[in-house]
């Protein structure tokens, strides 16, 4: 799993976002990776929240009224160098929790987030 991803997950739950991380085991790539093309309203990767250098790249995150920081903001804050550093890491184990309630818990296993409930959980493994 990438940073990245925190970017567009969403408490399956309660909608929340975005979603704390708690990383356990991580890799880092040595070799360049490419990158996708920047996003036109932020110039990085991301398009509402860095989850890498923990930044809203939106002014009024969880609204309606989610509009893009100016970019001037922006990068001095964030930059397209620093994309490419997120993009090296590779999150192998770990938890994803929702930030309203700690409640709400979800594992990352071989680099895969689980995004089940725990009723979900109990149905599919029986635990």
């Amino acid at each position: 799993m990438k940073y990245r991803l925190l970017d567009l997950l969403a408490c399956p739950e309660d909608k929340s976002w975005p979603l704390e991380l708690e990383i356990t085991e991580k890799e880092i790539e040595s070799e360049e990776l490419s990158l996708p093309h920047p996003n036109e309203k932020t110039e990085v990767i991301c398009q509402y929240y860095c989850s890498f250098k923990k930044y809203f790249l939106v002014k009024n995150p969880n609204t309606d009224a989610e509009t893009s920081k100016p970019i001037e903001e922006i990068r001095r804050n964030i930059t397209i160098e620093d994309c490419k550093r997120c993009f090296k890491i590779e999150i192998i184990s770990g938890k994803l929790y929702c930030n309203k309630s700690k409640e709400h818990e979800y594992e990352i296993k071989e680099g895969i987030p689980i995004m089940l409930s725990k009723e979900q959980k109990k149905e599919l493994y029986g635990t």
